[in-house]
């Protein structure tokens, strides 16, 4: 299929993720680690509004034990209740987990999109026979998602986190990612998952929920984002026919913070771009999962994000832990988005050969959008 070449948006060099915001260029991988938390700490300020708090108190509540006896093996399947105190009042949220009747650690997928009707039988069954759990929670019961069409108030701020924690910034996604976090806090309760191996998924605005929570904390493992889009992990400097723009900031404002919308249509004076998002949660493996129907989504601006932030992988020693995979098809998480992750984690946590078809593209058009060079590596 022929693809339209020209953007819509195309506002110049991507910045440098190797300089530290206001501060000089590193030289070492030594560096990266304060240089990836002050790029972290400007976006997540700036685009997301900052983050909601950490709670003073996380407590875990069974709700049921249960079993899939229709399905072969009998997986378990859990629910659960994560109750957190702290703010001006407390809040909870429920939690579902399916995992395999095993008798060792199981790493473990959180998703936070129970709000849509997304997850299969097929899905949910290769997930187990993949040997993972498949931690499943709504991200909308902590921060009401007002992204529908003709909504009165989409930038209100109440209800949810907004009312736990009055008078904060943050947006929506921040709030989202805050979920995801708490979500690992439950895992790491639990025998039979093997926390050091904890994956987060999303799709859409729940993508972009993804990229933050693994950006902002370390005991996320490995990140997976599903077409994320404009805030995600597609450029806001290049943005291909038909693609999201930097003005979602106004069109959807309750899920960003304030800040960030002086930038609408003045997309080269943003001190950074998403590739520094993406670089943020480097050496940890992340996978980038898109379609290439899905115009909207902007997938060339993945792309190009992509090669920017792998620069930051190869100065690393980690270039394989940074894929990106495109099929055809429309803006859905399909159940082939699903099956490359388990690829990804396959290669990355059980020893299994890497599928061939990652990190292709057909956009012969695409220049790499910066001149900067990674530094070299000094020996050690």
């Amino acid at each position: 299929m022929e693809y339209p070449t020209e953007p819509i948006v195309n506002k110049g060099e991507l910045p440098d993720p190797f300089t530290v915001p206001g501060g000089r260029r590193i030289s070492s991988r030594q560096e990266w680690p304060p240089c990836a938390a002050a790029w972290r700490d400007l976006i997540v300020a700036t685009e997301y509004g900052g983050m909601p708090p950490r709670p003073e108190k996380v407590e875990f509540e069974t709700l049921c034990r249960s079993a899939v006896a229709r399905w072969e093996g009998s997986p378990n399947f859990w629910s659960c209740k994560i109750h957190c105190a702290g703010g001006e009042k407390p809040i909870s949220f429920a939690v579902q987990i399916l995992f395999p009747s095993t008798d060792r650690p199981v790493p473990a997928i959180i998703n936070g999109d129970r709000c849509w009707w997304s997850i299969s039988d097929e899905v949910a069954r290769a997930v187990v026979d993949n040997g993972c759990a498949l931690v499943l929670f709504n991200r909308t019961e902590t921060a009401e998602d007002l992204g529908y069409r003709n909504c009165p108030e989409p930038d209100r701020r109440t209800g949810g986190l907004w009312d736990v924690y009055p008078g904060r910034t943050f947006g929506a996604l921040a709030a989202w990612a805050w979920a995801y976090h708490r979500c690992v806090d439950l895992l790491h309760a639990l025998p039979f998952i093997d926390n050091s191996r904890i994956a987060v998924t999303g799709h859409s605005r729940g993508g972009k929920a993804t990229l933050i929570a693994g950006a902002t904390d370390e005991r996320i493992a490995l990140v997976n984002d599903n077409g994320s889009c404009a805030g995600g992990s597609a450029a806001f400097r290049y943005v291909g026919h038909g693609g999201e723009t930097l003005n979602i900031v106004n069109v959807y404002p309750s899920w960003f913070g304030k800040d960030i919308r002086q930038y609408s249509g003045r997309e080269d004076e943003l001190p950074f771009d998403q590739h520094c998002l993406l670089a943020a949660i480097a050496p940890r493996p992340l996978l980038l999962t898109y379609a290439l129907d899905d115009r909207w989504s902007n997938p060339e601006g993945m792309v190009i994000c992509a090669q920017a932030a792998r620069k930051v992988y190869d100065f690393l020693g980690k270039p394989d832990a940074l894929a990106f995979h495109l099929r055809p098809g429309k803006h859905r998480h399909a159940p082939e988005d699903w099956q490359v992750l388990l690829d990804f984690i396959g290669t990355h946590w059980q020893g299994k050969e890497p599928p061939a078809a990652c990190n292709q593209h057909p956009y012969t058009h695409l220049k790499p959008m910066f001149s900067w060079r990674q530094p070299a590596v000094q020996p050690l």
